[in-house]
């Protein structure tokens, strides 16, 4: 049930739309999701059992430990960088980093103690953040730019689908802006202005050559923005970033959700009041990358990637000196991070490293080359 709370943010939602006018998608998600009064994120508690979604490092440490694991690997591979740095991108409550520095600590204690960045607007989480990484010597930014030029290491778990998406419509033979206004005071999908030749570019409209009536295509300016700096510092000063997100390659149609208490509602009739997302295309991620001198390997399922990497066996491990209670929660956990049936599949996990041949650990025989190849 929505609270008054979120009633009122909706309503001053509305109250925005209503003043600018029609606005492009990725805008409109991120006033609803990051406005310092009303945002969805200036709210505590959205993430977790008792919010609206739950994300993996919740489900269990092990994922974190999981990716520390390959990232220490990576890290030894490219000489032990004695000037590393270690970054998050939206790292939410601060439970994927705090699992990932507790192995760092064990394993590789230099990347426990290297600087540690976090990419991160909202002070609501990053109080949440800091309460979980007491002790690291932690910097924010929220700017990509701001970082420090020096090896990077480090992870964005459900980023890049909070970033914003803008959408094109194919209408009357051209391609025009699908804009998000008010109609009859509530929020409605709006025609807008035909698509200039760099715009259809930027939504690589060309893939689309036998388009039809109706037909959208997705970009995302905030994402290409991300990927473009950060794949920029990787190929010149190395390191390694893991993308953990909901997506695919060569998406068609809208990708738009919103998720509110667990479960899938109407986008725009709970927009201010719920997770708005949409599905990471990777592929367009992979050409951006390449573009600017790095390799993004991958994606691979999720469930494929964490059990190549070990993390069936290590629940086992645990389970067998542990009591009843906490083997069947370590079993449930594990299902749930790797089966089909649940995030296993929806999930997608790609690679962000230097230019170079092979494949990691996690991505072996089953990576899709979104970095490598010619283009299609």
């Amino acid at each position: 049930m929505t609270s008054q709370a979120d009633q009122q943010r909706a309503s001053q939602l509305v109250s925005r739309l209503a003043a600018e006018g029609p606005m492009r998608i990725s805008r409109f998600m991120q006033i609803a999701a990051s406005d310092p009064e009303f945002g969805y994120y200036s709210q505590p508690g959205r993430i977790g059992k008792s919010g609206d979604f739950i994300t993996a490092p919740e489900i269990s440490p092990l994922f974190g430990e999981m990716l520390a694991a390959l990232l220490i690997h990576l890290w030894e591979l490219s000489g032990k960088p004695a000037d590393a740095l270690v970054f998050e991108a939206g790292p939410g409550s601060g439970q994927l980093m705090a699992d990932m520095r507790r192995v760092f600590d064990r394993l590789a204690p230099p990347l426990h103690t290297a600087p540690l960045w976090m990419l991160e607007a909202s002070p609501a989480l990053r109080d949440q953040q800091a309460s979980h990484l007491n002790g690291a010597d932690l910097h924010y930014t929220d700017q990509i730019e701001a970082l420090p030029g020096r090896p990077l290491f480090g992870a964005a778990n459900e980023f890049f689908d909070a970033l914003g998406v803008d959408q094109a419509i194919f209408q009357a033979g051209d391609w025009h802006h699908r804009l998000i206004g008010l109609a009859d005071g509530q929020f409605a999908f709006l025609p807008g202005a035909a698509l200039s030749a760099a715009e259809k570019q930027a939504f690589d409209c060309a893939r689309h050559r036998n388009a039809k009536e109706g037909m959208i295509a997705e970009y995302s300016p905030a994402g290409a923005h991300f990927i473009t700096r950060l794949a920029r510092h990787i190929a010149h000063y190395g390191g390694a970033f893991l993308i953990i997100d909901y997506g695919g390659s060569a998406l068609t149609g809208s990708s738009l959700q919103a998720v509110q208490a667990h479960e899938k509602v109407d986008f725009l009739s709970h927009a201010g009041t719920a997770d708005l997302t949409f599905l990471v295309d990777f592929a367009r991620l992979g050409k951006v990358a390449r573009a600017e001198g790095a390799r993004l390997v991958g994606p691979v399922e999720q469930g494929a990637f964490l059990t190549q990497l070990g993390i069936t066996r290590r629940a086992e491990q645990l389970a067998s000196t542990a009591d009843a209670k906490t083997r069947h929660s370590l079993r449930a956990a594990i299902d749930r991070l790797t089966s089909p049936a649940w995030m296993g599949s929806l999930f997608k996990v790609a690679l962000l490293i230097p230019p170079g041949e092979g494949l990691p650990p996690g991505f072996a025989d089953t990576a899709t080359q979104t970095g490598t190849g010619p283009e299609k």
